[in-house]
């Protein structure tokens, strides 16, 4: 049994070491695709990312004490999103950017310490993985593990399916991917779908401009919070 303990991220240098931990985990994984560390560490950024203007999140390292020195074994996200408790009528916080070594002593405590952080702020119940808020990063991949991971999709080592539920966590959504092997043909049932839309309402479906990506983006804005 490893000597275990669980710390918060406070200084850069343990954030960095946060980040990294990934390339721990996945260096015999041919499907995994390392993310970008300027991109991970404005991800985590508390003065610019728009998350922390109403919620709130805490970074947590597992480390095994041997001797003197130790080793990182495992990392945690907590995060507490009151927009999200407010629509959805619920009392839960998060629990995201999971990565552990094969071992449920380390999980058991990783997650000891994110569910402590959220009872601390009220929260009764936790979910996830969910990186923040399901506007990032979600989900468990529990199949598929052959393929590489697409924008916003997860992507973790079989074992992390027991290693989760070993810890009192069950499954509440299924989510599925869908792959084209042939986009040529997928535009082309596609097309006909479109048509007969254009006919049943007034609509109009077009390619996106990208001479004028302002108001595009703005367009999109709207629908995805209208949505």
């Amino acid at each position: 049994m490893l000597d275990i303990e669980v710390s918060e991220v406070t200084t850069r240098r343990e954030r960095n070491a946060f980040i990294k931990f990934q390339w721990e985990i996945y260096p015999n994984d041919p499907a995994w695709v390392p993310p970008l560390i300027i991109e991970r560490k404005a991800f985590l950024d508390r003065k610019h990312h728009p998350f922390y203007k109403h919620g709130d999140a805490a970074l947590f390292l597992a480390r095994s004490r041997r001797g003197r020195g130790s080793n990182i074994v495992g990392r945690i996200m907590a995060s507490d999103d009151p927009n999200y408790n407010s629509v959805h009528q619920s009392n839960v916080g998060c629990f995201g950017l999971f990565e552990c070594i094969d071992d449920r002593d380390v999980a058991a405590a990783l997650f000891e310490v994110a569910a402590g952080w959220l009872r601390n702020r009220g929260r009764t119940e936790i979910m996830g993985p969910i990186d923040y808020s399901t506007n990032y990063v979600c989900g468990l991949l529990i199949d598929g593990f052959q393929f590489p991971p697409t924008v916003l999709t997860a992507h973790n080592p079989p074992y992390y399916r027991h290693l989760i539920e070993s810890c009192g966590f069950a499954k509440t959504k299924d989510w599925y991917a869908w792959w084209f092997a042939d986009p040529a043909k997928a535009a082309a049932r596609l097309r006909p779908l479109a048509e007969r839309f254009r006919k049943r309402w007034s609509v109009t479906i077009r390619t996106g401009n990208l001479k004028n990506i302002r108001e595009e983006s703005r367009r999109l804005r709207q629908i995805h919070k209208q949505a």
